[in-house]
């Protein structure tokens, strides 16, 4: 195989998108399960949005909950 048609290791290969926004952020390390936010502030949203999804579901009706 030439240098030409040998696969790179390309930097976007560490790249992920954020869960909670969506915006592109490089992996610090490949050590470890790939992170899910970009930033603290992100994490922190996610487990208020959470937080009252979870409320919000309890709330409903019997008849307008998911079959589990």
């Amino acid at each position: 195989m030439t240098a030409t048609t040998r696969p790179a290791h390309h930097a976007h290969a560490r790249q992920l998108h954020c869960a909670c926004c969506g915006r592109p952020f490089a992996r610090s390390s490949m050590r470890g399960p790939a992170p899910l936010y970009c930033s603290a502030d992100c994490q922190k949203q996610m487990r208020v949005r959470m937080r009252v999804w979870n409320e919000v579901g309890q709330a409903r009706p019997e008849r307008f909950r998911r079959a589990s």
